[in-house]
């Protein structure tokens, strides 16, 4: 647990709001996708890479993009740097893939931990709204969500305030009392530097990047990360 500029201990938030690429989405289930294309399991992290560098840079420097558009200029950079064109549908099934991807397991269960703590949680992405909501829904946990909220609400992708300022009006709470969840440290220092609680879920790295502000708290996974911010 961490304490914020002033020194004060941060209090139990009041709403929980979840990155979902990564986070929530288990992205590793597009890695046959990318073997099927020959580019090699290991181009799905190169690729998702690309895509967030861009949106980052565009994000920096006030503008937006859109994550459809993102995600096929990222793939044309994978198949260019491995000289090739983008095979004619390729592009199309992995947008379509993308859209049903599975969840990780410890979602549910966090969001459970949260429901019985009379806790709302929300669903906060880069992406647009359709898609993270047939990816919720047809895992079975869209209920469990108060809202599905996007960037293109506020033109700007996280990291940016914005984002974060719009989840919390949204919430209802002040930004001190919203918890952002993710696995992203680069999300999670946005929404420190926006005012919030952060959590940050591992996943398997073994220690969080010193150049970012260190989150509130940290556990292995979701539901970890959950138990700590509600004993805040």
């Amino acid at each position: 647990m961490t304490a914020d500029v002033q020194g004060v201990l941060p209090a139990p938030p009041q709403a929980v709001a979840f990155d979902v690429n990564e986070t929530l989405t288990d992205l590793s289930a597009l890695g046959g996708l990318f073997d099927g294309f020959g580019l090699g399991e290991n181009a799905l992290a190169w690729w998702f890479a690309a895509l967030l560098r861009d949106g980052l840079a565009l994000a920096a420097a006030g503008d937006a993009g859109s994550f459809p558009d993102l995600a096929v200029v990222a793939l044309e950079e994978v198949f260019a740097a491995c000289g090739r064109e983008v095979p004619a549908g390729a592009a199309e099934d992995l947008l379509q893939a993308f859209r049903e991807v599975p969840v990780h397991p410890d979602v549910a269960p966090a969001l459970k931990r949260l429901a019985e703590a009379g806790v709302p949680a929300f669903a906060l992405t880069n992406g647009g709204v359709a898609a993270a909501e047939l990816i919720l829904e047809r895992a079975g946990v869209r209920f469990m969500f108060a809202d599905v909220l996007s960037v293109d609400a506020v033109a700007h992708w996280k990291p940016r305030p914005e984002p974060y300022e719009y989840a919390a009006q949204v919430a209802g709470v002040p930004r001190s009392r919203l918890a952002m969840v993710a696995v992203h440290p680069w999300d999670l220092h946005g929404a420190a530097a926006a005012g919030l609680v952060t959590g940050w879920a591992r996943r398997g790295r073994r220690s969080f990047p010193p150049v970012f502000r260190r989150p509130t708290v940290e556990a292995a996974d979701l539901v970890g990360v959950i138990e700590l911010l509600l004993g805040l």
